[in-house]
């Protein structure tokens, strides 16, 4: 396949091809040999299962997922907000530029405060929850 492709004359392609299937051969056997050994190295041993996590309430669970999508959309709001600073102090008085510069820091201020809100009503629901469940 790859003689016809490239316009290789038919005698340097059976050598191409050969090299490429020793190659995939190769990638078969370690792959193989990769995900085997964990097969081989606990065949004796008691499989245990640990919580990586700590936690074993789902609620706290969520709680904590949220918490971080929050916390990591707050910074990229907050990133924004720079973007936006930097945009109307580089724009050199270009009126295109500046218009972009205000919609990003209006917009990434919005999202902050919608995210703050989202916060607050989160909050307050798993409050209740937690006030219910004792």
């Amino acid at each position: 396949m790859r003689g016809i492709l490239f316009r290789v004359p038919s005698s340097i392609t059976f050598p191409i091809l050969l090299t490429d299937m020793r190659k995939s051969i190769a990638s078969a056997l370690i792959t193989l040999g990769t995900l085997g050994l964990p097969l081989v190295a606990f065949a004796d041993s008691d499989p245990q299962l640990t919580n990586p996590l700590g936690i074993n309430d789902p609620k706290l669970l969520i709680v904590r997922v949220l918490r971080y999508a929050l916390g990591l959309l707050g910074v990229v709001s907050l990133i924004m907000i720079i973007y936006g600073g930097f945009l109307m102090l580089t724009s050199g008085g270009n009126a295109d530029t500046l218009k972009k510069a205000k919609g990003t820091i209006v917009w990434a201020a919005a999202g902050m405060a919608v995210i703050l809100g989202s916060w607050q009503i989160l909050r307050f629901i798993f409050d209740t929850v937690n006030e219910v469940a004792k």
